[in-house]
């Protein structure tokens, strides 16, 4: 299978460079999609709901959330080695499916990726207004504010922060981990003594895997990642592993720390815990590194975002100028990118009548629910190259089939506990999809003729 490099030329535009220069190292890469999962932010959101669901089951719950991001990661990895150039999921399907199954899968990681930042966004106010006297509205304009900025900046000053937020994150995962076993004195406890019910334990798992899943903004950035076939594979695993098994980690020291001291882990405040049991200057320490999560997050969604929609309008599904370069990096589609994701923010705030948290979590769920479908289409993807050697791909295939599997049971049982409004709002995505690829095709038509 060629790599893009070669294969991108099919449809190039016109006194266009094919790619961006290639800067982006390893640990760059890293970095910045750790704090794109922010793994301690996830705790206190996606940790939350996940600890409503399953309760001293949420450990494992998150464990197979990220075994479910790894199964899906691992077919990503084998897809990354084949394709190397901007858009990742895009990419993958454009060229190894078809092009309008190819659209079909940006339109659905453009809906995954602009929610999944946006709901970090949302994430980080419901923090920071928790425990500061700040209104949350304006601490989201504050996260969304500081991490357009530095998108609109480019990626060296964003590389250059993502490592120092990054290193703050592995510190008080960690930190936080080891102080709340410490105060059971290592008394651990069978997170399997309570199971919950098979739809709950689905949408604990769906959730669960929004820590992982945030690995999801390395592959837009293949084309700017110095030897992207060894670089980009590297980084996935890594980074699901590390990110995954770290929160996992801290949701189990949770619930050992409420089964020990007698609380209801279903209503834990998991920074008023804090606060209560470490005092003032671990809170403002955790704090500072909620803040840097929300920012990184909504950055790194921001940068993986902006690649796609470039990719896209290289291929001409959208508007040529969001495919043009400035200063080597795609500055229209970062200012698309950005202005999405101040209309969701926003908007969704508005919505549910400031309650950043609710808004968090229909947000994220839709994020979530796309992020599966984008997903099932790398999935095929990786299907169908491995149908054409199947003898020596026999392995390839068989994880392609078994993502496929898991992927979808995860979805439909989530789905019957999922509010129906968010439901809605992923269809109704797919459908206007749907509509605006048939629409392109006419106008192709049309102009040909």
């Amino acid at each position: 299978m060629a790599s893009s490099s070669s294969s991108s030329s099919k449809t190039p535009l016109k006194q266009q460079p094919q790619q961006p220069k290639r800067e982006i190292g390893f640990l760059d890469l890293v970095f910045l999609t750790l704090g794109g999962q922010s793994p301690f932010l996830s705790i206190l959101v996606y940790g939350t709901v996940v600890l409503q669901k399953a309760g001293f089951f949420g450990p494992i719950a998150i464990i197979l959330g990220t075994l479910l991001v790894l199964i899906n990661g691992m077919v990503v990895y084998k897809l990354s080695t084949k394709f190397t150039s901007e858009g990742g999921y895009y990419t993958y399907a454009y060229y190894s499916l078809t092009k309008r199954l190819g659209f079909e899968t940006g339109w659905a990681y453009l809906l995954y990726s602009s929610f999944y930042g946006a709901a970090y966004s949302l994430g980080g106010a419901y923090v920071l207004s928790e425990v500061l006297p700040v209104n949350p509205f304006y601490a989201l304009i504050a996260v969304l504010g500081i991490s357009s900025i530095l998108a609109l900046l480019g990626k060296k000053p964003s590389f250059r922060y993502a490592i120092i937020a990054a290193t703050i994150e592995i510190l008080v995962l960690s930190l936080v981990a080891v102080s709340f076993l410490y105060t059971t004195h290592f008394t651990f406890y069978n997170p399997f003594s309570q199971i919950p019910p098979l739809g709950a334990l689905a949408y604990a798992i769906l959730f669960g895997s929004g820590v992982p899943t945030g690995y999801g903004s390395i592959t837009p950035l293949s084309g700017e990642v110095k030897d992207p076939k060894k670089t980009v594979p590297r980084a996935i695993i890594t980074v699901i592993l590390l990110g995954g098994l770290l929160a996992a980690l801290d949701i189990y020291a949770l619930g050992d720390h409420a089964l020990f001291y007698h609380l209801n882990i279903k209503d834990l405040d998991v920074l008023s815990l804090v606060a209560d049991r470490f005092g003032l200057i671990t809170l403002a320490f955790v704090l500072f590194a909620a803040a840097n999560d929300a920012i990184l997050a909504t950055l790194a969604y921001i940068f993986a975002t902006s690649r796609t929609i470039f990719a896209m309008a290289y291929h001409q599904f959208f508007p040529s100028y969001l495919a043009k370069l400035k200063n080597n990096e795609p500055f229209n589609a970062v200012v698309a990118a950005v202005i999405i994701y101040w209309l969701i923010a926003l908007s969704s705030t508005v919505i549910f009548g400031f309650n950043v948290y609710n808004a968090f979590e229909y947000v994220a769920l839709i994020s979530l629910l796309a992020n599966a479908y984008v997903h099932l289409a790398a999935n095929f993807s990786l299907a169908k190259i491995s149908l054409k050697r199947l003898r020596k791909r026999k392995s390839q295939f068989v994880l392609a089939i078994g993502a496929v599997i898991f992927t979808l049971i995860t979805m439909t049982w989530s789905a019957s506990t999922s509010p129906a409004f968010a439901i809605d709002i992923f269809l109704l995505w797919l459908i206007a999809g749907f509509l605006v690829a048939e629409i392109i095709d006419m106008t192709r038509e049309e102009e040909e003729e």
